[in-house]
């Protein structure tokens, strides 16, 4: 076998899992676009006419802009339920005392209908850019938040015996010990978080101002023009799998240089 062989080889079965979702995306755009053509555009658009709403939402629609301020929000939000679940997470599986106060508002906050409790958070901040953060906020930060708390809990009995025997102080165990265990519990969590927050933003910004992206949803919605809502949600969709990866890569370089230390 010649070098060429062989270094395509190895190529290929580094890549195969990307090659594989490749292949699954280009057979499920293959399948909707052969269904649409035999439906009408206004109920089941094209991928052609979905791509030329995009265009048109570029040109007329400032998408750049309303995608920019529309990430903006998004980022904040979720940002700072990182900043508030991670550590509140943490403390709670450590801290028996702080679990069993706060352990029954935690869950009930997390199956609560967000959504249903818009127009409070609208009568009480009214429709502002900060009531829409709070809104992205809430829809991740107890992914976030119960994800921490799971990795703390489930962190084996043995290893905490054996930091205790050695005589190791609270803070080492919970370095050495509790956190690189509790590491992909909480990059699951910020992957979840993530999606989490992108539906929030969309929430926030089709219910309470019919800003950004949001508002360029509501306004093709209004005149049944399906392509143009598709086309966002496609641009969505896109930027969630992107920004997942992403979290994906983080985290494999934290574990590794934990590994290395």
């Amino acid at each position: 076998m010649s070098v060429k062989s062989r270094l395509a080889g190895t190529w290929f079965e580094r890549n195969r899992g990307l090659l594989i979702r490749l292949f699954a995306v280009f057979v499920g755009l293959t399948i909707w676009d052969l269904y649409a053509r035999g439906q009408p555009d206004y109920l089941f658009p094209g991928l052609e006419l979905i791509f030329e709403s995009l265009v048109t939402q570029f040109r007329e629609d400032d998408l750049v802009g309303a995608f920019m301020n529309s990430m903006g929000t998004m980022f904040l939000g979720y940002i700072l339920a990182v900043l508030v679940g991670v550590p509140l997470g943490l403390a709670m599986g450590i801290n028996r005392h702080l679990d069993v106060m706060l352990n029954p508002y935690i869950n009930a906050m997390y199956v609560a209908p967000i959504s249903a409790m818009v127009p409070i958070f609208i009568l009480i901040g009214g429709p502002t850019f900060e009531v829409r953060v709070f809104i992205v906020f809430l829809f991740c930060v107890f992914e976030i938040l119960i994800d921490t708390y799971e990795g703390v809990k489930t962190t084996p009995e043995g290893l905490l015996e054996v930091s205790e025997s050695f005589g190791a102080s609270k803070y080492y165990t919970v370095r050495h010990v509790i956190f690189p265990h509790d590491l992909p519990y909480i990059t699951a969590g910020l992957r979840l978080g993530m999606g989490r927050a992108v539906n929030g933003m969309i929430l926030a910004e089709i219910l309470i101002e019919f800003v950004n992206l949001g508002g360029i949803i509501r306004s093709w919605a209004d005149v049944f023009r399906v392509s143009g809502v598709l086309s966002i949600v496609l641009l969505l969709m896109l930027v969630s799998i992107i920004l997942t990866r992403l979290i994906q890569l983080l985290e494999k370089q934290i574990i590794d240089w934990e590994a290395e230390k």
